[in-house]
């Protein structure tokens, strides 16, 4: 363990601070873990990293100081899992974990990524893949752990830090490390190991990453918090940080002209280029659901005609479901999972089409939004076409085509982000944004409207925004840049 008294004149910070009075003790255990670039032990020993840059810019903010403790993850997060009066960090924020702590952030975010020893011959395209590929290491304990546990991985080694996680992946303890594209060669470097020994063979997702309070923390601490981190992104300090640390997407450039124009063009390019992708997919299952090769629900039959759609739709994971919730891939043939408990899955079976319902796939482990539409058969559904579009890849055409320094993002019927410009964001329920926030009741103003503009804060940020209703999918596609652009 590694301890350090954090003094607020030992931070970054510009801008408004408190008055400059003694330092007083924040009454809070700060906790992190070796995660670079985000937390780690530097060179002298001391908790270094954008995390922990940030954390100590709050606490100068709060002309505060506290005790900060590098521990294994695992340790650290019972700790924070029962407190009292500790805070935890980076935590990536997941529905699992949401109502077992008290939310600051985001602070950064970061993605899950599969990785195997160069020249392995392991090749996963899929999360039902991976699970047939040999053992995985993993931190126990973290975000990506409880990832692979929720979707009934059996073949996993926990392990204390991602560094042992890539030692036993090197000395064939395991044969995959579900780590991160952020630090992997960080660890690398730190260990020893040729990062050209190893490869990334299948990105998962992107996770936002938190300071996660334990709950018995008082309301107006983590209020404190949150508005001193919205304030170090409005003045700029944050994403100086983030620079320095190159996990950020670079200086936001200010829009010149006409940001209300610039919105509406963005929203129809964006609304154009999401229906056109899910109505073309459902289109083809319209006309294939009539064919025999489909009427006859054997697999044999469908599976090459969803193959040819895979091959042409790369984007997106095809599938075909029986009535019973059991469904085959074309990558995976049957898997292990089913589809009973999907939100669309009984209005399809009552022969109802379901466009844009937005889950994290079973299959691939990704955001998708789905397509289904039902076999149909002497009046009976028999069962069902399916494709989950990768949400994530649709969200980096869109960084494209709107302007520097906007943020867009769309919300599905079910009132979960189904597009973000924040990756980490996307499948959230909006239910976790305060309704009374700035932020929550603009999001209120925009689901009860098919059209329109509105203003909120957020983030340390204030915002204009249009907004506008897919008539396919009913998403609320939303696109906002700063007030004072």
């Amino acid at each position: 363990m590694v301890a350090i008294l954090v003094f607020a004149g030992g931070c970054i910070s510009t801008g408004n601070t408190t008055d400059g009075s003694a330092n007083t003790d924040a009454g809070i255990r700060l906790i992190t873990e070796e995660f670079p670039p985000f937390n780690y032990a530097g060179a002298d020993g001391k908790p270094a990293g954008q995390a922990v840059d940030v954390v100590n810019g709050i606490l100068y903010r709060l002309n505060q100081k506290a005790d900060l403790e590098i521990l294994p993850w695992n340790e650290g997060y019972t700790a924070a899992v029962a407190g009292p009066n500790v805070a935890l960090f980076s935590a990536g924020r997941t529905d699992e974990r949401e109502d077992l702590f008290k939310w600051v952030g985001p602070v950064a975010s970061y993605d899950f990524v599969l990785y195997a020893r160069t020249g392995s011959g392991i090749g996963i395209s899929s999360l039902e893949a991976a699970k047939k590929a040999g053992m995985i290491s993993v931190v126990k304990g973290d975000a990506r752990h409880q990832f692979l546990e929720e979707n009934n991985f059996s073949n996993i080694l926990p392990c204390e830090t991602d560094a042992e996680c890539l030692r036993d992946l090197m000395t064939n303890k395991t044969d995959l490390w579900l780590g991160s594209s952020a630090n992997s060669l960080a660890f690398a470097q730190r260990e020893g190991i040729d990062p050209a020994a190893f490869t990334a063979v299948y990105p998962v997702r992107t996770t936002q990453l938190y300071i996660a309070f334990s709950k018995d923390t008082p309301d107006d601490v983590v209020t404190r918090w949150q508005d001193a981190l919205d304030a170090m992104k409005r003045d700029g300090t944050f994403e100086s940080i983030r620079q320095k640390y190159h996990t950020g997407p670079g200086t936001v450039t200010t829009v010149s002209s006409s940001p209300g124009d610039l919105a509406n063009l963005a929203l129809y390019a964006m609304i154009a280029e999401t229906d056109n992708r899910l109505n073309s997919i459902f289109n083809t299952y319209e006309v294939l659901v009539v064919t025999p090769a489909v009427q006859s629900n054997d697999w044999t039959n469908i599976e090459p005609l969803l193959a040819v759609i895979e091959r042409n739709e790369p984007n997106a994971r095809t599938w075909y479901a029986n009535p019973d919730g059991s469904y085959y891939t074309v990558v995976d043939g049957l898997t292990t999972a089913n589809l009973m408990s999907r939100s669309y899955f009984p209005g399809v079976l009552a022969g109802n089409v379901s466009v844009g319902t937005v889950v994290v796939s079973h299959s691939t482990g990704k955001n998708t939004a789905i397509v289904a539409v039902p076999v149909v058969k002497n009046n009976a559904v028999t069962g069902v076409m399916g494709a989950s579009v990768y949400l994530d890849t649709l969200t980096d055409t869109f960084r494209k085509e709107v302007p520097d320094g906007f943020i867009f993002y769309a919300i599905d019927r079910e009132n979960k982000f189904a597009l973000h410009s924040e990756k980490g964001q996307i499948s959230r329920d909006i239910s976790s944004i305060s309704a009374s926030s700035s932020f929550g009741k603009a999001l209120q103003t925009i689901l009860g409207q098919e059209s329109g503009s509105t203003s909120y804060d957020d983030g340390g940020g204030q915002y204009r925004a249009k907004f506008r209703t897919s008539p396919l999918t009913g998403w609320r596609f939303v696109v906002a840049w700063p007030e004072n652009a």
